[in-house]
């Protein structure tokens, strides 16, 4: 028997609207060389039913289950992968149509450890290729990753070397609720050697009012909080990292504020929790590496603001952003 090229891992909860419009995506690279596992990992609804039918009569499809959690899923999907490449896919996202042949000829004779490709949100690309001015040298690559953790920081859209994984003990971090993906992410880009990017567009990121960072969670600033210390931790060998790492600080400044802070279901003072947050010391800190020179870049003028105590422009700003983001969901 050949070797498994590709084991895809989908994590499942609750999912039965979507479920299967995800696993029938991959149809496109469904061949013998390809695994598919799905981890249901705690579902109330017919997401286990609808998964076992569509695995009947289909050797590549794998129903598991596994604790509560997004990452306790993928990691039972880590541990019972086969092949030589893992891939990550959430139950209500889709692949592309990518040609199958030019697929299975990249994972083939790839050198890299990892490979990123460009993606879509909705129907808008991200042109993570064209976006990375400095495609080789792996430091520089891991620098703009964590400037800009929205865009780079998803734990899909890449493939990673199964042996990679596993021979570093590479896990998603079940005790962050947040961040998990960057998380692993980064501590497999500190592990890999050679990173490699491909200008196709491989996976479709649908936006829906359920996705995780789009729902209101008061505990929101401590789970994130938890993950900033955590990648802290990880970096802390790494000094090179420290001010691409500050500016991933303040970027979760800005996920709190817009999805958390000043976000319509939050009945607490905003502008009260924004000051609070800017108090504290791993914010105070990172302030620190950021001045006004930084003003073309738009994502930090709010946090600009912040530096120099203008906490009133600061909440408008972010309640602007909040605005277009509810524009934006209704199209």
């Amino acid at each position: 028997m050949n070797e498994l090229l590709l084991s895809v891992i989908i994590p499942a909860y609750n999912c039965e609207r979507t479920i299967i419009q995800a696993i029938r995506s991959v149809g496109t690279f469904n061949n013998r060389n390809v695994e598919i596992i799905v981890v249901d990992n705690g579902s109330t609804d017919h997401t286990k039913e609808l998964v076992k039918k569509e695995a009947q009569n289909k050797e590549n499809i794998i129903y598991v289950e596994s604790k509560n959690g997004v990452s306790n899923a993928r990691n039972k999907g880590i541990e019972l992968a086969k092949a030589k490449w893992i891939t990550f896919l959430d139950s209500d996202d889709t692949f592309t149509t990518l040609n199958e042949h030019e697929l299975e000829k990249v994972l083939l004779n790839s050198d890299s450890d990892l490979l990123i490709y460009n993606y879509l949100v909705g129907n808008s690309g991200i042109n993570l290729y064209s976006m990375t001015k400095d495609k080789i040298k792996k430091v520089s690559v891991i620098m703009q990753m964590l400037e800009n953790p929205t865009k780079y920081l998803t734990v899909w859209g890449k493939f990673y070397r199964t042996a990679v994984i596993k021979e570093n003990n590479i896990s998603f971090n079940n005790a962050l609720k947040y961040s998990e993906d960057s998380e692993f992410l980064i501590r497999y880009l500190l592990n890999c050697k050679q990173i490699e990017f491909n200008k196709h567009y491989f996976y479709k990121y649908n936006l829906t009012e359920n996705s995780t960072v789009r729902t209101y969670n008061f505990q929101l600033a401590k789970e994130y909080e938890k993950a900033i210390v955590q990648i802290k931790s990880d970096l802390e060998k790494h000094p090179i990292y420290k001010h691409s790492f500050s500016i991933f600080v303040l970027m979760q400044v800005n996920l709190i504020m817009v999805h958390g802070a000043f976000a319509k279901e939050n009945t607490n003072n905003g502008l009260y929790q924004l000051k609070a947050i800017c108090n504290e010391d791993y914010v105070h800190e990172a302030l620190g590496f950021i001045s006004l020179k930084d003003i073309k870049r738009v994502r930090l003028i709010p946090i600009l603001l912040c530096k120099y105590r203008l906490y009133g422009l600061a909440s408008v700003v972010y309640k602007l952003r909040i605005f277009y983001n509810n524009r934006k969901m209704k199209k």
